[in-house]
């Protein structure tokens, strides 16, 4: 193959997906020393069941047991297409994915030196009051500036990611090395093909192994070892900071990015079985009918988002004010403000970071089509596994010291079904996705609302009393919209499909 070609990325999804804010004992000391631990309990070709990792997680990282699983499911559903149907996962990649995780302590330092910059940014900007008579709160998560500035600035994620592979090659590389004692570390190509987990081979260049494009390993025997310092010099040359135009291009990448006040509805056609990325997206209403593998909303506000099925991982990471709803294996939610999930997922809704005012509730809408979409996005049903139905109520906190105060769980009467489009056949929710409870609160609400029509029509009104009791329905309502917060979806929902 033309050595001109070649051409790595870092695996992105890896970084959307599964970072965790880092655990205080997580080092690189300590990883090494954690994986040595799992090689004297590994099988002869390196592989460890859940309980060994639990084990050594929980004495090494002092990590709960529940935290424990998080990680471990996690890279499961990352590092293979289709997880082994027994709990067992390969200690390369996973040393691999367990240095990822350090990249949380990185962007929080640059996090830390851009928020100093903006306290000293407003401060010199003199600026005013605000409509409530008092000075705006700069360093408040709520505030749109301190998103954007925080989080675009001075460098973008994927530049950030970049970065932080680069400086931590030597790392990675002594990580997936058989002799974790030595100083001076060399790879075989086996050894080095673990590295396969974090990269991928940009369009043009050809998927095979990553050790065969690398000319050390062409002109020597296969148990050649090839020292760290050549390989990463290698990596250095052929590693290439992925752009969105170069993600997009991708097989099986769909990314939605700025949209604003934007109705968009995508099926099978367009997304069935792709990694979705949407974000920086406003006030806009996104809904995917059909299963996907992987799913992610970064820094968006005010977004609606339905998702039929996704196979793998979903993640809202740095939201503000969005709602989402969908069936999943895996759900994470960190970094957001005042958003409202509505999940059955076969796993416990993962929440991490700074998260405040985050509601969960469980899935609601059903139409026809679910069931089979679940199936194909191997998504047990509660004849299968009764725990999916409940999950969303039973969420798992990472590296919290604050359990239990950055959500809160959605009660019967406040529980209403998602209105989808006209085309999605949607009907009420069904107790195989939904609690009975919350079930029986819909039919309630709607036998009442029949009960008073039916009393309307048996009233023998005449037009005109009944052109009086429709103003006074409609203003009520109207008020109701006003005085709940729910005014605007409406509105802008009726608006902008009338615009499509």
């Amino acid at each position: 193959m033309s050595r001109d070609k070649i051409g790595l990325q870092v695996r992105t999804e890896l970084f959307d997906h599964g970072i965790f804010p880092c655990p205080q004992r997580l080092n690189q000391s300590s990883i090494i020393n954690l994986v040595k631990t799992l090689y004297l309990s590994a099988s002869h070709d390196g592989k460890i069941t859940i309980s060994q990792w639990a084990e050594a997680a929980i004495k090494q990282l002092s990590l709960s047991l529940q935290e424990a699983e998080v990680y471990f499911e996690l890279f499961r559903s990352l590092a293979y297409e289709r997880k082994p149907q027994q709990p067992i996962i390969d200690i390369k990649p996973f040393a691999i994915f367990l240095i990822l995780q350090l990249y949380s302590t990185a962007t929080t330092r640059i996090s830390l030196e851009n928020a100093s910059s903006l306290t000293s940014k407003f401060n010199s900007d003199g600026l005013g009051l605000s409509g409530s008579g008092t000075f705006p709160n700069p360093a408040s998560p709520r505030s749109k500036a301190v998103r954007g500035f925080l989080f675009s600035q001075p460098a973008s994620d994927f530049q950030m990611t970049h970065q932080f592979v680069k400086s931590n090659l030597k790392l990675l590389m002594k990580a997936i090395s058989s002799d974790l004692q030595a100083i001076e570390v060399a790879l075989t190509s086996s050894e080095f093909n673990s590295l396969g987990f974090l990269f991928i081979p940009i369009a043009g260049t050809p998927e095979v192994p990553i050790s065969r494009m690398v000319p050390y390993y062409q002109t020597k025997p296969q148990m050649t070892r090839v020292h760290s310092d050549d390989l990463s010099e290698w990596i250095n040359r052929k590693l290439i900071c992925p752009t969105n135009e170069m993600i997009s291009e991708r097989p099986g990448v769909l990314l939605l990015s700025a949209l604003n006040r934007s109705v968009v509805i995508k099926g099978q056609n367009e997304c069935q079985g792709k990694d979705i990325r949407l974000f920086n997206c406003e006030e806009s209403y996104v809904y995917i009918n059909t299963a996907v593998k992987q799913i992610s909303l970064i820094n968006c506000r005010e977004v609606t988002l339905f998702v039929t099925a996704v196979s793998k991982v979903a993640t809202m990471d740095k939201c503000e004010l969005c709602t989402i709803a969908l069936t999943a294996n895996m759900l994470r939610v960190g970094n957001s403000v005042d958003c409202t999930v509505y999940v059955y997922s076969q796993f416990p809704p993962v929440l991490y970071g700074d998260n405040r005012g985050i509601t969960l509730g469980p899935f609601n809408v059903y139409y026809p089509e679910v069931m089979r979409m679940m199936e194909n996005a191997e998504i047990p049903n509660s004849n299968i596994n009764p725990k999916c139905v409940h999950n969303w109520s039973a969420p798992i906190e990472m590296n919290s010291e604050q359990s239990g105060h950055c959500f809160t769980l959605l009660q019967p009467k406040d529980f209403f079904k998602l209105v989808l489009p006209g085309q999605f056949g949607a009907q009420n929710p069904v107790p195989q996705l939904t609690p009975e409870e919350f079930v029986n609160a819909i039919r309630i609400r709607e036998e009442y609302f029949a009960s008073i029509q039916g009393a309307i029509a048996k009233a023998g009104l005449n037009e005109e009393q009944e052109r009086r009791l429709h103003l006074a329905i409609q203003g009520y309502f109207r008020e109701w919209l006003v005085s709940s917060g729910n005014v605007k979806g409406p509105l802008e929902l009726v608006r902008m499909i009338d615009q499509e």
